[in-house]
C-alpha cells in the first residue's frame, strides 16, 4: 500500500530532493553532511518500497566509497596533516575526512533522486513538469531517458528466456559471458525496431502539434504542498546566496 510520501505530488518530492542535494553539496562539515545524508535515507524509509530500493543501494554506494577512500586516503594522501602508517601505506585522517564528505554527497544525491524515481510513475512525473510549461520535446527526451534502462532490461530478460527455452544453458560465470554474444544482436535490433515504432506512434499522435494535449491523468495537489515547494525553492536560493556572500566577504 502506498505511503504518504509515495502519494505526494511529484514536484513536492523533487523539491525536497533538491533541497537535500544542494544542502549536501554546500555543507562544509562531516557531521552536517552525515545528518543530511540521513535525511535523504529517511525519504527512502518513508516509502512502502523501501526494502526494494535499499537492496539496490550497495551497488551504488560500495564502489564509490572504496574508490574515493583509496584515491583520497591512500593514493593521494596529504601527509602533512595527521599522517598515520597502516601496513606500509601512509594515510591522512584529514584526507579521509574530505573523502567521506564527497561520499556523503554522492549518497545523498543517489538516495534523494533514486527514491523519487522509484516512487513516482514516469508518466506522472512528466505530466507534472508539463503542467509547469516543460516543452513536449524535452518531456519526451526525459521520458525516454528514464525508461531506457527498464525497457532494455525487460527486452533482455525476454530474449534470454527465449534462448533458454531453445536449449541455452547458463550455470556458471563463463557460460553467462558466452551468453552475452547471442544476446547482444537481438537486443540491438529490437531497440532499433522499437525506435522506428515509437517514431510512427509519435507521428500518429500529432507530436509536432502546437496545442497542448488533453491528459487523462489528474495529479492531486494541495495548498500545503505548494507552500512546501515554495519554501524548498526559497531554501535553495538562500543557501546559494549565503555561500556567495561568504565567498565575497572572504
Amino acid at each position: 500500500m502506498p505511503s504518504r510520501y509515495d502519494l505526494l505530488h511529484p514536484l513536492t518530492k523533487l523539491s525536497l530532493a533538491l533541497v537535500l542535494i544542494v544542502a549536501a553539496y554546500l555543507s562544509p562539515s562531516v557531521w552536517l553532511s552525515t545528518a543530511i545524508c540521513g535525511a535523504a535515507l529517511l525519504t527512502t524509509a518513508a516509502s512502502h518500497r523501501r526494502g526494494e530500493i535499499a537492496r539496490v543501494y550497495p551497488l551504488f554506494f560500495v564502489p564509490i566509497t572504496i574508490s574515493l577512500l583509496l584515491i583520497r586516503g591512500v593514493l593521494v594522501p596529504d601527509v602533512r596533516t595527521s599522517p598515520i602508517d597502516v601496513g606500509g601505506f601512509v594515510l591522512s585522517l584529514d584526507a579521509i575526512a574530505g573523502a567521506w564528505i564527497y561520499i556523503l554527497r554522492y549518497c545523498t544525491l543517489v538516495a534523494a533522486l533514486f527514491t523519487v524515481i522509484q516512487t513516482t510513475p514516469t508518466a506522472q512525473l512528466m505530466h507534472a513538469l508539463a503542467e509547469r510549461g516543460l516543452p513536449r520535446s524535452i518531456e519526451f527526451i526525459l521520458l525516454m531517458a528514464l525508461q531506457i534502462i527498464p525497457d532494455m532490461k525487460l527486452r533482455a530478460d525476454a530474449i534470454l528466456e527465449a534462448q533458454q527455452s531453445r536449449g541455452l544453458v547458463i550455470h556458471s560465470l563463463p557460460s553467462r559471458i558466452r551468453a552475452l554474444v547471442p544476446l547482444i544482436g537481438p537486443l540491438v535490433v529490437g531497440a532499433l525496431v522499437d525506435v522506428e515504432e515509437r517514431s510512427m506512434a509519435l507521428e500518429l499522435r500529432a507530436f509536432a502539434a502546437t496545442n497542448r494535449p488533453t491528459r487523462m491523468t489528474v495529479l492531486i495537489d494541495s495548498r500545503a504542498q505548494r507552500v512546501v515547494r515554495v519554501a524548498c525553492i526559497g531554501a535553495v536560493v538562500a543557501m546559494g546566496g549565503a555561500v556567495v556572500g561568504v565567498r565575497y566577504l572572504s
